[in-house]
């Protein structure tokens, strides 16, 4: 009996436990079913215990070793730099990984948590992040929630890249580990100084790559632009090994005012080995390679030199090396020293195409071939003589065949021959500046001033001189009312001219009331060949305003339309604008 009784208690005894023990396991399964099919509202089984000063709980292996510790480093200096308790965790499955709302309230997750199961990522930011985060920077972080065309890894570690430079106010984004801290200063001294050559701010983006560095980089580049503005400047890198490529943004207000080189093409880092398999170096030779251009590029040094000593040579010249070497140049005969008084006949004139500046005779004083007939002074036969010279641009209108000009003979070569303008038909200057006086005094009609004409039809030189000092003192009279009364009532007829020479004067300056189109018109000084239908042409000066839109269609024959007031057509000549030049 007692070993019945003993028989029969041992099965009970050894069943008993086998039962509670598989109705503990159904339990179990079915709080688990029940877990997943709805919200969980306490800690998730499968979380792990909380570890505090861990920040990485990478139990899908998604980072590397290396990858790791440098993603512990970065959430670190979150942490410290108060923007909140960061964490990851990762899982192999979707079923491994805890809630994210429960993971959060649980381990007080405040800054950035960050989950991953090896294929899908998702990225939630705490409250105290958040008042750590701009607008702009809140928006690339919350628009890049999730890998995309990243890797799981490489879209980890830019996320947490990004964040610590926003909270730590820098520029630089090392989302791959390999920038050593040399190495991000050098970076972020270079951001800085571009963007401030530049007007802009600068990002660096480095991430990393498990195929084409450049695509990355053009994605990662073009994300971060999209969520600043226009004045912000993205340098982006990619990294695939010890493969280099890049991508910058052609879309910033930046894109003009800076220049790339090698191993830059414009806006993109073609795919390249780094130099010697060294990443960083390689990463730092394309950042360094965008930057400001130098006010004078080293290409045009050499031309710039070249310019400089020609331009300091020519206005240099007139006054190191004097007159005689520009006339030497030019072949034209400066005043002869000691030399006899003559007068002249101007026979005949050709210009040679050359102008000189120099002291003495001006600006752009055109350089003649004459032909002379010379008459000593004193007494003695009449001879040619031919002779080149430079022709004050004041004295242009009055250099025509027929006119009279002072010159100084060699007295040992009587060919040789220098002419004195202001001699110019027998008159000295201070006469030419009487005569300007009395012209002023004398002006007539606006348009015309009274001048007189020798029996071949020239004007008397000393007339035209006073013409320039008028015009050139503003004491002639405006010229508009006249030139529109004499093309309303005057001959019509066709205008050769002779010489135009601007006076350096312009309508407002002589008659501010005149027509608002014209004010700034340029009035010039002009000879000119007048024909009428049943005339013999004649000549005629007078000064005249130039449409700015005219004023390269001026010079010597030209053909123009005119119209002539009969009674003084001389000088009271006006011309039509509207038609002229004629056949041009």
């Amino acid at each position: 009996m007692p070993y019945w009784t003993q028989s029969r208690r041992q099965p009970r005894a050894y069943v008993s436990p086998i039962v509670a023990a598989f109705a503990l396991s159904l339990f179990g399964f079915l709080l688990i079913g029940l877990a997943g099919a709805r919200p969980v509202t306490a800690a998730d089984p499968s979380m792990s215990p909380f570890v505090p000063g861990r920040h990485i709980y990478d139990y899908g292996n998604v980072l590397s070793p290396k990858l790791a510790t440098a993603a512990e480093t970065l959430a670190t200096h979150i942490e410290t730099a108060g923007g909140g308790r960061v964490v990851l965790y990762t899982g192999p499955d979707s079923a491994s990984l805890p809630d994210q709302a429960t993971l959060a309230a649980a381990w007080s997750v405040d800054g950035l948590l960050l989950t991953d199961q090896g294929s899908d990522g998702q990225l939630a930011i705490g409250a105290t992040l958040k008042t750590r985060l701009n607008s702009q920077q809140s928006s690339l972080i919350n628009d890049n929630s999730s890998p995309g065309m990243a890797t799981s890894a490489s879209w980890i570690m830019s996320t947490l890249a990004r964040v610590d430079a926003f909270v730590g106010g820098t520029h630089v984004f090392d989302g791959t580990g390999l920038l050593d801290d040399a190495a991000k200063q050098h970076i972020e001294t270079a951001a800085t100084n571009l963007g401030s050559q530049l007007g802009g701010t600068i990002y660096v983006d480095v991430a990393l790559s498990d195929s084409e560095p450049d695509t990355i980089a053009f994605f990662n580049g073009a994300d971060i632009r999209n969520a600043f503005d226009k004045k912000t400047l993205v340098i982006a890198l990619g990294v695939s090994g010890t493969q280099i490529g890049g991508y910058i943004d052609s879309t910033s207000d930046l894109w003009d005012s800076y220049e790339t080189s090698s191993p830059w093409s414009s806006d993109t880092m073609s795919p390249e080995a780094a130099p010697n398999g060294d990443v960083q170096a390689g990463l730092l030779a394309a950042i360094d390679a965008v930057q400001k251009p130098p006010l004078i590029s080293s290409d045009a040094i050499p031309v710039i030199i070249f310019v400089v000593v020609v331009v300091l040579f020519s206005i240099s010249a007139p006054f190191l090396w004097g007159p005689w070497l520009m006339r030497k140049l030019s072949g034209t005969t400066g005043p002869i020293k000691g030399g006899l008084r003559g007068d002249a006949v101007i026979e005949s004139i050709s210009d040679t195409g050359i102008t000189i500046s120099m002291p003495g005779v001006g600006p752009e004083a055109p350089d003649y071939k004459f032909v002379l007939q010379v008459t000593p002074d004193g007494g003695g036969a009449p001879y040619q003589v031919q002779t080149k010279a430079l022709v004050p641009r004041l004295f242009i209108p009055m250099v025509v065949p027929g006119a009279h000009v002072g010159v100084l003979i060699d007295p040992t070569d009587p060919q040789k021959v220098s002419l004195d303008f202001s001699r110019m038909g027998g008159s000295s200057a201070p006469a030419a500046g009487a005569a300007a006086g009395t012209a002023g005094a004398a002006a007539g009609a606006a348009g015309g001033m009274d001048f007189n004409f020798d029996a071949s039809g020239q004007p008397n030189s000393g007339d035209v001189s006073a013409m320039l000092g008028a015009v050139r003192s503003g004491a002639l009279p405006t010229i508009k009312g006249s030139a529109d009364h004499i093309l309303a009532t005057g001959t019509h007829g066709t205008a050769v001219i002779t010489t135009a020479q601007p006076m350096g004067k312009t309508v407002r300056d002589m008659n501010p009331a005149a027509d608002p189109s014209r004010l700034n018109d340029p009035v010039w000084l002009f000879t000119v060949e007048v024909s009428l239908a049943g005339e013999a042409p004649f000549p005629a000066v007078f000064g005249h305003r130039v449409p700015i839109a005219k004023v390269a269609a001026v010079a010597p024959g030209v053909k123009l339309a005119v119209a002539v007031d009969p009674t003084n057509k001389n000088e009271e000549v006006a011309i039509d604008w509207d038609k002229s030049p004629i056949g041009a």
